[in-house]
């Protein structure tokens, strides 16, 4: 949409534009001299990609905007480093969440989505393909593009500010330290006690009256229960449809056990489970080029997993 604007408003710049690099891209030219387009950064939603067509929307092609696009190369070609006197190999360059998704592409054969929690909490599913509807768009779906080329729909929750700001209204009405809430133990009782008390049930946690609470751990999981509500809204637009069968939970919240546990039992039909892995990131776009660095076969010790059951804590 920068290029649009600038056709339009600087016209006299963008009759210099030789290329126009998506920024992985972009680095990547810097220490190897060679433009390219990567399939990931034009399907991240940046209204370049016609998903149903598998090319470039048809305003591209009417602006002249693709003639601004460097030639689309695959995410397994390398170039040589211009540096002098040495053999480095340099990838094209990955989109981030894109890349954070193939350690667990390599690793899982059988159908997953991707729970990526942080500021944002964003449930990918590189299984499901159907297009998406005005409704998903409505409530936040998009699309993006795997390293391979296909689309991974996607719903996101903006869970971590609104985690933040409950611990540490939590935090001041109950006169606690807020660091307590980062290792809180789950309690299956509260759980259950706070998910059958309708009157509190009903309401949002922002909108609740805190001294309905006798203890911070029941504030404290109640706020979990309001977030795990809206979570599971989230996640299951990207989940109809598909033969997903486990759900994977990195970045912080797979280090709460409050929130892992009840995800697990708002998903009983799938296995759920917190994955840790080191730089997921760098990590996904090292194995995209694996063949030209690493002649080793891959490790199965990539990504731990903790097992969340819903029979182990389930409610009657």
């Amino acid at each position: 949409m920068q290029l649009y604007r600038l056709k339009y408003e600087k016209p006299e710049v963008f009759e210099q534009i030789k290329y126009s690099l998506h920024l992985p891209q972009y680095l990547s030219y810097l220490v190897s001299y060679k433009p390219c387009s990567d399939i990931t950064s034009i399907g991240c939603h940046t209204n370049l990609w016609d998903f149903q067509k598998n090319d470039y929307h048809q305003w591209v092609y009417a602006e002249g905007i693709d003639k601004k696009l460097a030639p689309v190369c695959s995410y397994d070609e390398t170039t040589k480093a211009i540096f002098p006197g040495n053999n480095y190999l340099v990838g094209i360059g990955l989109h981030d969440s894109s890349a954070a998704l193939i350690p667990y592409m390599v690793n899982f054969q059988e159908p997953f989505v991707l729970l990526s929690t942080g500021t944002w909490c964003i449930s990918l599913n590189p299984f499901n393909n159907s297009p998406l509807t005005n409704e998903e768009l409505k409530q936040d779906c998009l699309c993006y593009l795997h390293y391979q080329g296909k689309p991974v729909k996607a719903s996101r929750l903006f869970a971590g500010p609104a985690y933040e700001e409950g611990m540490k209204r939590i935090a001041d009405f109950f006169n606690k330290d807020v660091i307590k809430y980062r290792n809180i133990e789950f309690n299956p009782d509260i759980a259950a006690a706070l998910n059958k008390n309708e009157k509190i049930s009903k309401q949002n946690f922002p909108q609740t009256d805190l001294s309905v609470f006798t203890t911070d751990s029941e504030a404290y999981h109640y706020l979990m229960l309001d977030i795990i509500k809206q979570q599971v809204r989230s996640t299951q637009l990207v989940l109809n449809g598909s033969p997903v069968k486990r759900l994977f939970v990195d970045g912080g919240f797979s280090r709460n056990a409050v929130y892992m546990n009840l995800l697990a039992m708002a998903f009983p039909q799938l296995e759920v489970y917190a994955a840790s892995m080191a730089q997921a990131t760098a990590l996904g776009a090292a194995l995209a080029i694996h063949s030209s660095w690493n002649k080793k076969p891959l490790p199965n010790t990539l990504i731990r997993l903790q097992y969340y059951s819903a029979a182990q804590t389930a409610w009657v």
